[in-house]
């Protein structure tokens, strides 16, 4: 076998490169333009999620903020074993309880526009239903939680200033929705 050595070997007229076959060094058209495309798509879910994380303020759902309240002024009665009221303000648009805690909510409760109002609901028999628990209209400005973390049966009625009204029954005991029939 006879190698090529020297200065030969390496020359330009050793190594030429066909017409036809031309090195691709560099990015097509169609390459850039999908780059561009991903990064479009990428850039309108993180402006778009990032609008939402803005406006989040504004969507407070009422009754998850009912629930929270009802939990902490449970909590609250059983841990300073004295007991704890919850009522709404309407000067705030918001959930007190005894203790000064606040649990604001949605603009149109701050506007007057919606209310919350509470209801006394006649005790059932174990987890039997509540009489006319939807229709009971003995009305109360708070509701008392005992340090046993036990209540008076109450309906609440969320009315955000437009549609209907929705009333919704608590267990005495948790913080659960008593089903209506």
């Amino acid at each position: 076998m006879i190698l090529e050595t020297g200065a030969a070997s390496n020359s330009p007229t050793s190594r030429r490169i066909p017409k036809g076959h031309r090195s691709r060094a560099g990015f097509s058209l169609l390459e850039i333009i999908l780059v561009f495309a991903l990064i479009a798509l990428a850039s309108s879910v993180i402006i778009a999620n990032f609008t939402t994380f803005l406006n989040f303020d504004d969507r407070i759902d009422p009754e998850d903020t009912l629930r929270a309240a009802i939990r902490s002024a449970r909590f609250q009665a059983a841990s300073e074993r004295i007991p704890a009221s919850l009522s709404f303000d309407k000067e705030s648009g918001s959930l007190r309880i005894s203790n000064g805690e606040q649990f604001p909510l949605s603009p149109e409760f701050k506007n007057g526009d919606g209310e919350i109002r509470f209801y006394l609901v006649p005790p059932a028999k174990g987890m039997a239903p509540f009489p006319d628990a939807s229709r009971s209209q003995l009305e109360t400005k708070e509701v008392s939680f005992a340090p046993d973390r036990s209540s008076s049966p109450f309906a609440a009625e969320i009315d955000s200033g437009s549609g209907s009204p929705e009333r919704i029954i608590f267990d005495p005991f948790s913080s659960l929705v008593r089903s209506p029939k």
